[in-house]
Order: C-alpha cells, then sequence, then structure tokens
C-alpha cells in the first residue's frame, strides 16, 4: 500500500450536514476500494483565484489516506461521478 493525499474542493452552496456526508462519501469510497484514512484536515471556505464550475468559493478537505496504487484509477473514477465535488487532486506521497 502506497501514501496518498487527496486535496477535495467541496460545493459552498450544500449546508455543514450535508458537506460532511460528502466527506464520509469519500471515506467510503477509499474503504470500499481497500485504502485506509490517516487522517483528515477540514480547511474551511477559501476563495478562488478563478471560477470553477461558475463558483467563486469553496470548502477545502485534505485527506491523508493509504491504498494499492492500482486501485487509485478505481478512486479516480468513482470521485469524478460526485457531483458536490467541484475539484479534486490525488498525489502519491512517496513518489515526491
Amino acid at each position: 500500500m502506497r501514501n496518498y493525499e487527496g486535496v477535495f474542493i467541496i460545493n459552498t452552496d450544500l449546508s455543514a450536514e450535508n458537506a460532511k456526508g460528502v466527506v464520509a462519501q469519500i471515506q467510503e469510497l477509499v474503504s470500499k476500494h481497500g485504502g485506509r484514512i490517516d487522517g483528515i484536515q477540514e480547511r474551511g471556505r477559501k476563495r478562488f483565484a478563478y471560477k470553477i464550475k461558475k463558483k467563486h468559493e469553496g470548502n477545502y478537505v485534505i485527506m491523508n489516506f493509504q491504498i494499492d496504487s492500482n486501485q487509485t484509477k478505481k478512486l479516480d473514477q468513482s470521485l469524478r461521478l460526485n457531483d458536490h465535488l467541484l475539484r479534486f487532486l490525488l498525489v502519491n506521497k512517496d513518489a515526491l
């Protein structure tokens, strides 16, 4: 298993409870694909330098987790289906 860091930008139109639900969905996806969550940091609402999907702000969440490298593509495809995520980035921390 390799160490990954995911940065997720969640739509600010959601209520605080629904935003927490999106974070829980991401945790479930990582676990479903055989991963293990090491830590979650909620960075709060930040303003963008430019519009993303016609939005000026987003809620940032940083998640550290471990997952097999062959499962990251499946995780990426699952995350793309979530309409509440404005953008996300998965980085292999072992390769740095």
